[in-house]
């Protein structure tokens, strides 16, 4: 019961900000649960209209040539796209081709389940609130499911009261309060897929063979909701020795296993099942102009969104000091977070679109959250000034997001005067960073973010009440 009631005030915390923070981007993760509950195909026909046709009021139809859309198979398209198409992505479909998303599936499958009480309310999917709503509830369920196991695998380390802390800075003090439970992003696949399987194996006991190779098809399916999540699978797969090689070996087999319905989406939706929807990004941007603009850009930055990361950091460091097959396995994932960093760093679009925070490097969010709790057991918050500077740096972070949970506007600072996906300049500068605009915007704030406040805040007190009068 405990574990119930802890979701569902989490669940409902992913919706008492009452302000709807969306992408495009989610529209094609939805519509392929309609598809394939509809149709029973992967293509997105039924939801577009052709080329150049009006459309009508409300939600009538998508364009073919919207930047999301991109032909199932070899594109026959020719001439100028209509609409911009993001950096190395391929075109978009031609008049005859069929319509195929250009995100991986796994979101999807994954919401199936949820979802589906939502198509039978709207088979047409002809109502796009219901789609962005739909796709929100789906969100936060795989969100807070993410979360429930990374407060059991947090518990495993520290104090019942420093999990709760934990848990509540994962889920208020990140992206995820600001993304990844708004709407049906990738992120929340791959935080459920990276909780579940830090929940199999991060023991001191060695593993079995068969957690691994459930941890291994755990994060072999993160890598269909989104592919970066290869790196953090490759790594988890420690070097064999005499007495780890079978389950090392069985991760890895795991992995292959999970990831296999990506490579069989890709060969039914475009004829390879080695070809990325997403086309040949490019990854030639300066490396270390991209450490920069991930850590310390005014905009993006983690250590400036995020500052109590940095000790999650210095946990993963410091397992390369300590013995035990947690520490070990730390080593292994610390070596992920910096793959993910350098890869991330080399990329055109390292900024992520329109969104508030590092959303890119907040997809390891709950491995930063788990060493640190590791880390407390170890003494990095031993120091009365460490914990003091700790909950300095999470305020901040609790500060500025919920924040932006309440007013935070896609359409407001990221485009106005200037839209950062075309100048990401922007982003770099300090005169004018996105989060103070946020601050800013709050005195004038109407009586629906004041009720979104309260409820908030109403929902944590009932939550923190619950969790420190009774016995652990």
């Amino acid at each position: 019961m405990r574990w119930i009631v802890r979701g569902a005030l989490l669940f409902i915390l992913a919706f008492a900000n009452l302000n709807d923070i969306w992408s495009p981007d989610v529209v094609p993760n939805t519509l392929l649960v309609w598809s394939l509950a509809r149709e029973g195909d992967l293509d997105l026909d039924e939801f577009t209209i052709p080329d150049g046709a009006p459309t009508g009021p409300g939600y009538a139809g998508i364009p073919r040539q919207t930047y999301y859309f991109r032909a199932c198979g070899i594109s026959t398209f020719t001439g100028t796209p209509s609409a911009p198409r993001s950096l190395g992505g391929p075109p978009p479909p031609g008049p005859n081709d069929h319509v195929c998303s250009i995100f991986p599936p796994g979101i999807s499958l994954l919401a199936v389940p949820v979802l589906l009480p939502f198509v039978v309310a709207d088979p047409a999917a002809s109502d796009l609130a219901l789609l962005v709503q739909s796709g929100h509830f789906a969100a936060a369920v795989l969100e807070t499911l993410a979360a429930l196991l990374l407060w059991s695998v947090v518990r495993r380390f520290t104090t019942a009261r420093w999990a709760l802390g934990l848990v509540l800075v994962y889920w208020l003090g990140t992206s995820v309060r600001t993304v990844a439970s708004q709407a049906l992003w990738q992120h929340a696949g791959v935080h459920l897929a990276i909780a579940l399987a830090l929940w199999l194996v991060l023991h001191e006991r060695p593993a079995t063979l068969a957690r691994e190779l459930l941890a291994g098809i755990t994060l072999g399916f993160g890598v269909v909701a989104r592919q970066t999540t290869a790196l953090v699978a490759l790594a988890a797969v420690r070097v064999p020795r005499l007495d780890a090689a079978w389950p090392s070996i069985g991760l890895l087999a795991g992995v292959a296993i999970g990831a296999l319905p990506l490579l069989l989406y890709q060969q039914l939706a475009f004829g390879s099942a080695f070809e990325s929807g997403y086309g040949a990004k490019p990854f030639d941007a300066p490396v270390l102009s991209g450490i920069y603009a991930l850590l310390l850009s005014p905009s993006r930055g983690l250590l400036v969104y995020e500052p109590w990361a940095a000790f999650g950091l210095v946990s993963l460091a410091l397992a390369w000091r300590r013995p035990g097959h947690v520490a070990e396995r730390l080593r292994s994932l610390g070596v992920s977070w910096i793959a993910l960093l350098l890869l991330y760093a080399t990329y055109a679009e390292w900024w992520g679109g329109r969104v508030f925070g590092p959303r890119f490097l907040d997809d390891l969010a709950p491995l930063i959250v788990v060493a640190l709790a590791w880390g407390i057991g170890q003494g990095v918050l031993a120091r009365t000034w460490s914990r003091v500077l700790f909950w300095l740096a999470a305020a901040w972070s609790l500060l500025i997001f919920n924040a932006a949970a309440f007013v935070y506007d896609p359409a407001g600072w990221d485009t106005v005067p200037i839209n950062v996906n075309f100048h990401p300049e922007r982003l770099l500068d300090w005169s004018d960073p996105q989060w103070l605009s946020v601050l800013a915007s709050l005195p004038a704030a109407d009586l629906r973010v004041v009720v979104a406040a309260l409820l908030s805040a109403l929902i944590l007190a009932v939550l923190l009440r619950l969790e420190l009068t009774r016995p652990v």
